[in-house]
């Protein structure tokens, strides 16, 4: 978890919609300032107590002040859109670690499906190459035909082909695994042992579409967002309202050219009452239109997650009826190869037909091992598409793999 890139980046940005909250409420905190000035001038004909001011009298003055809100309107709707944000950021941190969830398990599967393709590409090139072979040495003693060569050297010769780009794909996907979790896949990664193609638990596309609506993160961060804009179009709406402050001051006055020293300590209460300013009109439309678009983002949202969880529970349904039919085309190809090859030993069948029944063998295979493979992600996918998967279902994950 730590080391995917896309899940840091949501973690940190939510550390700091968090920061934006504490910013938020030191905001309706107290303040403390000093002003500080010196400088000097001349004053002319001015005499206070027989002393006269002349060129090159200098001065120093400094305030201090210390301001606390008592009432600020669009503080407080800060401080509430900054809440709505973080809100907002946490719920895309929770759909970047489900994604990532989501990304292992069809990492570690799909390089599972990449090697089920090598090894049947590897055993269809076996077995091309051994009737080659033989249709060769046939031909040789003046039993066989250049045909049957022909047709096996470019079944082998395909099978060839075929082996090249299942182990490229092989890479690619170790490569894409590699890329999801930052390891090296050091140790061989464990197959899946003979499991029970499962519909979807329970089986009612209305109960998972409202599990997806109540859990589904970026619903909630949607949600969220929306609530970000109204508080943001609140807080420019209050900026037609007074400000509430109390505050106190110290200051003092120093004059070089005469005995004056005057300090003064004052506490008073100030408002601000805002008589006119066209940009709180326009900034309120701004937001205006900001919290109708964010609106439609939410509707828009709700609209894909229905129709995601709606194709997810559709497609994990119609995988349970592949895998079952790939099992039995499955088992009906090599019944089928057995009885081509007994045919073939015994003169009844010709060499084209055994070269047909090891390719849909093969086809059989692959597609018997694409479905397995489709079936159980989909289970995964079905559940990051309500919303619901967790770090735990990992473990259920793991236990349909061999030991």
């Amino acid at each position: 978890m730590e080391s995917d890139p896309i899940l840091s980046r949501e973690s940190y940005l939510f550390t700091s919609t968090q920061a934006g909250v504490s910013v938020a409420k030191a905001a309706l905190g107290p303040t403390l300032s000093v002003n500080a000035a010196a400088g000097g001038g001349s004053l002319i004909d001015v005499n206070i107590n027989s002393f006269s001011l002349a060129t090159g009298t200098s001065f120093e003055f400094y305030t201090v002040l210390l301001t606390q809100p008592l009432f600020d309107g669009q503080k407080l709707s800060a401080l509430k859109a900054a809440k709505y944000q973080s809100q907002a950021q946490r719920s895309g941190v929770q759909y970047q670690r489900q994604q990532l969830i989501l990304r292992v398990i069809q990492g570690y599967f799909g390089v599972l499906q990449a090697k089920a393709n090598v090894r049947v590409s590897e055993t269809e090139l076996a077995l091309y190459e051994e009737i080659l072979k033989q249709t060769e040495a046939f031909l040789k003693t003046g039993k066989g035909d250049i045909v049957a060569v022909k047709e096996a050297k470019a079944k082998y010769d395909l099978s060839q082909s075929n082996l090249i780009t299942a182990k490229n794909a092989l890479n690619i996907s170790k490569a894409i695994l590699e890329r999801i979790t930052h390891k090296p896949l050091e140790a061989e990664l464990a197959d899946v042992k003979e499991i029970s193609p499962m519909n979807p638990t329970p089986n009612k596309l209305d109960l998972w579409v409202q599990t997806a609506m109540a859990n589904q993160p970026l619903i909630k961060q949607a949600k969220s967002l929306l609530d970000v804009s109204y508080a943001q179009l609140e807080q420019n709406k209050r900026g037609h309202w007074p400000v509430l402050s109390v505050v106190g001051s110290s200051s003092q006055l120093a004059v070089n050219a005469i005995p004056l020293n005057l300090q003064v300590a004052a506490g008073f209460l100030t408002l601000s009452v805002p008589l006119y300013d066209g940009q709180i009109d326009q900034k309120i439309k701004q937001s205006q239109a900001q919290a109708r678009a964010t609106s439609e983002a939410l509707r828009n949202t709700s609209d894909q997650t229905k129709l995601e969880t709606e194709e997810a529970f559709l497609n994990l349904q119609s995988s349970v009826l592949q895998l079952k039919s790939a099992k039995t085309a499955l088992d009906s190809a090599k019944t089928s190869y057995e009885a081509t090859k007994k045919g073939y030993e015994l003169g009844t069948r010709s060499v084209i037909d055994l070269l047909t029944v090891i390719s849909d063998l093969s086809s059989a295979t692959r597609n018997y091992y694409n479905a397995l493979y489709n079936h159980i992600v989909s289970r995964a996918q079905l559940k990051a598409a309500a919303g619901v998967l967790e770090q735990e279902d990992i473990l259920a994950f793991n236990s349909m793999l061999r030991r």
